[in-house]
Formats: structure tokens, sequence, C-alpha cells
């Protein structure tokens, strides 16, 4: 007796919904012989007799009832797995986490991330701060399909390569005298109360060098260790400071101005990935979206 395959079931249960193979034979799109065809294989892999003809209708017997219950099951899963494939194949679903340092994940993330899923309210996504070199560990402990990091990474485990590159600017208070500048040239900082970001972030080793080639002293009046701290010192008026261009989303003109600076200091925004597995499509996808945003900040503040 040979199984039945789910063309038989189909079949059957377009039979059962539609009354007649005449039914049948549109909603499936095939003709009625082949659905007739379908119908007498599916009851010989049963075993059983299916339909009866009754005033040249047929008429399900008491077992198709039943069987009935059972096959409309299977399809209704076959269906849900053709949609979820469909709904993956078209990055419309699925699951996605990333690893990255603060200035990232804190502002620029939820940012773009919010625009990629109003598009696709099925995915979901887990965000994970890390520092810079942290966010290798998350990526090896399988934590995230890539990571977004300032430092690079030479373990066999990851793919580490030049992602983008991100400037660092001058955060000013709105009615501070400087803020009426396009640019900053360091020199213009002398004397000013410089909030710095502390000897452990990334950023510290390319502001002294871009303050050694103006010619200017660094010397912090306060040191924190996020740029979104150093910005609410500066929005409350107490100082200037030098953070990265990520870092500027969100904050109102009324509250900081951003600006340039010369000599300009930028870094290598570095992306990891898996050495061992592809990254999954719909994570590739995000990543599109999150380099033409960076790509996106870095014009703004190279075209003032």
């Amino acid at each position: 007796m040979a199984r039945a395959n789910i063309k038989q079931i189909e079949a059957f249960n377009a039979v059962m919904k539609g009354g007649s193979v005449t039914n049948a034979a549109k909603n499936l799109f095939i003709s009625q012989p082949a659905v007739s065809k379908m119908i007498r294989a599916f009851e010989e892999s049963c075993g059983f007799t299916l339909f009866m003809r009754a005033s040249g209708r047929l008429m399900p017997t008491p077992e198709a009832r039943r069987l009935y219950l059972e096959t409309e099951k299977l399809i209704t899963g076959v269906a849900r797995v053709e949609n979820t494939a469909r709904a993956i194949r078209d990055l419309e679903r699925g699951e996605i986490s990333v690893a990255a340092f603060a200035a990232v994940s804190l502002r620029l993330l939820p940012m773009l991330t919010a625009r990629f899923l109003a598009e696709r309210p099925d995915v979901r996504l887990s965000i994970v701060t890390r520092s810079s070199r942290n966010v290798a560990d998350s990526m090896l402990t399988q934590a995230a399909d890539f990571g977004i990091s300032m430092v690079r990474s030479d373990h066999p485990g990851l793919r580490c390569q030049i992602f983008s590159e991100c400037s660092m600017i001058c955060a000013l208070p709105a009615n501070h005298p400087l803020a009426r500048e396009r640019v900053i040239d360091l020199r213009m900082l002398k004397g000013e109360r410089l909030i710095s970001l502390g000897r452990e972030d990334q950023s510290s080793g390319i502001v002294l060098d871009a303050f050694d080639r103006a010619g200017v002293s660094l010397d912090a009046s306060i040191t924190v260790q996020m740029a979104d701290t150093a910005c609410m010192f500066v929005r409350e008026g107490q100082g200037v400071s030098l953070v990265p261009s990520l870092t500027t989303i969100g904050w109102g003109s009324e509250e900081l101005v951003f600006r340039p600076i010369q000599p300009s200091a930028t870094m290598p925004i570095w992306i990891y990935t898996s050495a061992y597995e592809p990254m999954p499509e719909l994570a590739r996808k995000l990543l599109d979206t999150l380099k033409a945003g960076i790509a996106s900040i870095e014009d703004e503040f190279r075209t003032q």
C-alpha cells in the first residue's frame, strides 16, 4: 500500500471544503480528472472509502469526516511553514543579535534599527553593549551575529575588517561663542574647560595626537568614561568635549552644537563576524543599514 503524499491530502481537503471535485479543481488550479485521480490514490493509501455518490453528489463517509479533522491540521501546518519560509526569504522574520561599543549601541543603533524594524514587525532584535575590547568575547560565545568595535581582533575564530570610519568632533553648549564657527580649530579651545574621555577609551590616543599637532596641551577639567556622559556635562555648561560623531544622534540643537575639528582626528570602526558560520541574511541587511547611517553622519560633518 503506497503512502499518501501532500498533494493527495490537499486534494482531499479541497473536496471536503468545496463539496465537489469541480470546486476542488478550481481552488487548486488543476483539472477535475487530476483531482479524481489523487482522491482515488488517497483512498487506496487509507484502505477505506472516503466518498459515496448520492443524487450525483459526493458525500463524505464518517471515516472521511474524522480524517478531515487531522488532515486540516496538517494543511494548516504546511501553510504556516510556507509562510514562515517566505518571511525568512523576504527578510521579514527572524532574530538578530548585535554586540557593539557604547557610542554605537546607545543612540545610533536604536535610531537606525527602529526604522529597520518598523518595516519588519516580526523581527526580534537583541543589542548587547560592551567595551570595544569585550565585543570579541560576545562574538566568541555566540551572543551576537556580528560585533562592532573600535579595536581590531586577531582571534582565529573571528573575521575582522574595517567597516567604516568615525570622526572626533567638538561638542559645545548651544550658547557658546564658538558655536558660531563652522569648524573648530583646536587652538580655539586653549583656556576652555575640557571634558575628556578617559585613557581607556579608544579615542584618547588620537585626541592627544590631534592636540599635539595643533600645538595645544590637553588639560581636562572633567574625565568620564562614556561620550554620552561628556555630552551631558557639556549641555549643563561645564565645558566642551571631543566626542565621536556617532554620539550626535538625538541631541537637539537647543541643547548642544557639534562641529568638525582641525586638525581632524578619525578612528576605524571594525566589524566582527564568525570565521566558521555565514552571517544570516537578515543580519547582513541590518549591517547595510548601519553602514549607510554611519556614512550619512560622517558626510554631515565633512560638508560643514
